[in-house]
């Protein structure tokens, strides 16, 4: 006989499933893919780090900018503060000398105002001034009189050049002499700038700078101007404001101070390079240019004042010099942009290096996976063929096992008779009832090996169990007796699979009176309590007890404690009962007493947990109809 296995849609539904999660796994793949690549936020990253950046870069040279701005505005107005202190200094000696010439009456010999010059020390006192000397105002009609006068002291004394204006304002002393001999009787009169500075200070009575001229005693001819100061009849008269035809009346001259400019400066601010180069004009005549070099390049900074300088009004011009540009460089702005791209060319790279990594990561777990799809895959056709030749061998096995338990009764049936006569052979009817026990006890075994076999990881259906019901038909279906198995606690309603909880308890509780030698007093206690996201059940029996070294041995598949004449044990049920509690994440525990003499409790106990999966349903079905 022939037995041929029908071709069912399981397979090809098994074979579509995992389709399905090759496919959702390549997807999955797909999507790290992409993540693996550059991503949109990174380049933003990088963006947002290259716009601070360069903020930080304009903020820092700006703030920079902002400081040298400040320091050379400090550095211009003290240099001409410094210029204006200096010609202070050059009005303090003016007026002194007038004050000089006033407590004279109006009158000092040459050597009197040499020991005053003497007593000023102009080289110390006031660096930078050529001299100071007496110009005095003469009238057209009275120079005979004026050069006899002047000659008494000073043969060689003379008045030059000669001129058409109806005056005379001739250098009357100058000290040091030596050094300004060539000024001593000049008439300030024969030149415009001159004549102009000088009749202003007489009519206004102040301190008075003439327009730029060239200095007879100037060897450099280079810029100069002279200073006056003019003094009158009256004592302090120069001092009050009233009409201008009075103090022309009573003027008698002025006492002067020729300085070239070059000079001026120099003392001023020193000769050394300095941090600002300054060009001073006097409209547009340049009295100073500093140093050519210093504006062969384009200044950072410039600043340019308009100053009343007695009478006149001076134009500065200060520009940064290389120097100040030099101390003032300093590389801060550079560093922060130069560290910033640092810093954005190492995020690129680190974001880069992350992307390779995780595309090689990807790519070692996609090879990793289609190798793991693919022992999977053949795994599965594996344990499917395995499944599919446990339940033809299973059926072929029970075919001849049947044939021969009724050909076991057959022939007991035709030996009736014989074996009810007197000389019948004594071993012939145990035989016959060995061979039919042997053939029970090899289709249990052949019913475990085909439900363990069934015991794999396949996801089954899940639905709402209610476990004290569970626990109420499998009392029923295996008859037992009212009052043998006792029901403690809460029991829950679980979302799981019906099948799998149904065969743990059927065991268990088939278990707790199988191996019980006192049938008629045996009895089982069922509890359940909650432990966490576990349910935790015991099932209890009064039988004889385990030892506890073996403990583990009697979860092992086709192990029975009880002798092999036990013809319904397949030794199968606990390996089946651990299986499905382990594969839904729960374990199982024994513990048990075994009797040490007489009247000592005896018992076993199983405790296994079983996960609650969804929440209580329907408040756990109203704690079991109460």
């Amino acid at each position: 006989m022939v037995y041929m296995r029908i071709p069912s849609n399981e397979p090809r539904q098994a074979s579509k499933r995992r389709t399905i999660d090759l496919e959702l796994l390549k997807a999955q793949q797909d999507r790290l893919r992409h993540h693996a690549r550059l991503h949109w936020t990174h380049w933003f990253i990088l963006c947002i780090s290259l716009v601070i950046t360069v903020f930080a870069w304009q903020t820092s040279e700006s703030a920079l900018m902002t400081r040298d701005q400040a320091r050379f505005e400090h550095e211009a107005e003290r240099a001409i503060t410094q210029i204006r202190q200096r010609l202070g200094h050059y009005e303090d000696a003016l007026l002194s000398g007038v004050a000089a010439m006033q407590a004279h009456g109006g009158e000092m010999s040459r050597e009197e105002w040499r020991r005053y010059s003497e007593f000023l020390n102009l080289n110390e006192r006031y660096p930078g001034i050529s001299g100071i000397g007496v110009i005095n105002y003469v009238e057209t009609a009275n120079i005979p009189e004026f050069l006899a006068s002047t000659r008494e002291s000073s043969p060689d004394f003379r008045i030059f050049p000669e001129h058409a204006y109806d005056l005379s304002l001739p250098i009357t002393y100058i000290e040091p002499e030596e050094k300004n001999r060539s000024a001593l009787g000049l008439d300030v009169a024969f030149e415009t700038n001159r004549r102009t500075a000088a009749l202003h200070a007489r009519a206004s009575g102040l301190l008075q700078v003439s327009g730029p001229i060239t200095l007879v005693q100037d060897a450099g001819k280079t810029p100069g101007f002279l200073f006056y100061a003019p003094y009158y009849d009256e004592e302090n008269a120069w001092m009050h404001t009233f009409d201008p035809a009075v103090r022309e009346k009573t003027f008698r001259g002025m006492i002067y101070a020729p300085l070239v400019v070059r000079e001026l400066i120099n003392g001023a601010l020193g000769e050394e390079d300095t941090l600002v180069d300054l060009i001073l004009r006097d409209g547009d005549d340049i009295l100073f240019s500093g140093n050519p070099d210093a504006r062969a390049h384009r200044p950072t900074f410039e600043l340019e004042e308009e100053v009343d300088t007695h009478g006149r009004v001076w134009t500065y011009t200060i520009s940064s010099t290389p120097s100040f540009e030099n101390a003032s460089a300093i590389n801060q702005p550079i560093m922060v942009l130069i560290s910033g791209l640092c810093l954005d060319a190492m995020l690129f790279a680190l974001f880069w290096l992350m992307s390779r990594s995780n595309r090689n990561v990807l790519e070692l777990a996609e090879e990793m996976t289609n190798s793991l799809s693919s022992q999977a895959q053949q795994l599965s056709e594996k344990n499917h063929d395995l499944e599919s030749f446990a339940h033809i061998v299973s059926h072929d096995l029970k075919t001849p096992l049947r044939n021969i338990h009724s050909l076991s009764q057959i022939l007991e049936e035709d030996l009736d008779s014989y074996l009810a006569s007197n000389d019948p052979r004594a071993e012939i009817q145990p035989c016959l009832s060995n061979l039919q026990d042997q053939v029970t006890r090899s289709q249990s075994l052949i019913t475990g090996i085909l439900e363990y076999s069934v015991q794999d990881g396949t996801e089954l259906p899940t639905t709402i169990v209610d476990s004290r019901n569970l626990m109420i038909n499998i009392i029923k279906q295996l008859g037992m007796e009212p009052g043998k198995v006792k029901l403690v606690g809460t029991f829950p309603a679980l979302n799981t699979n019906k099948t799998r909880l149904e065969q743990v308890f059927s065991n268990l509780i088939q278990n707790a009176f199988k191996y019980n030698p006192d049938k008629e007093n045996a009895t089982a206690c069922i509890s359940s309590t909650r432990k966490g996201s576990f349910y935790q059940f015991s099932v209890t029996d009064n039988g004889p007890g385990i030892e506890p070294r073996f403990y583990e041995r009697i979860f092992e598949p086709f192990t029975t404690l009880e002798s092999v004449t036990d013809i319904h044990s397949s030794g199968i049920g606990l390996s089946i009962v651990q299986r499905a509690i382990e594969r839904q994440g729960g374990h199982i525990e024994i513990s048990s007493k075994v009797s040490t003499g007489p009247g000592t409790p005896t018992g076993t106990t199983f405790t296994f947990t079983w996960p609650v999966q969804s929440s209580q349903v329907n408040d756990e079905l109203k704690q079991n109809h109460a």
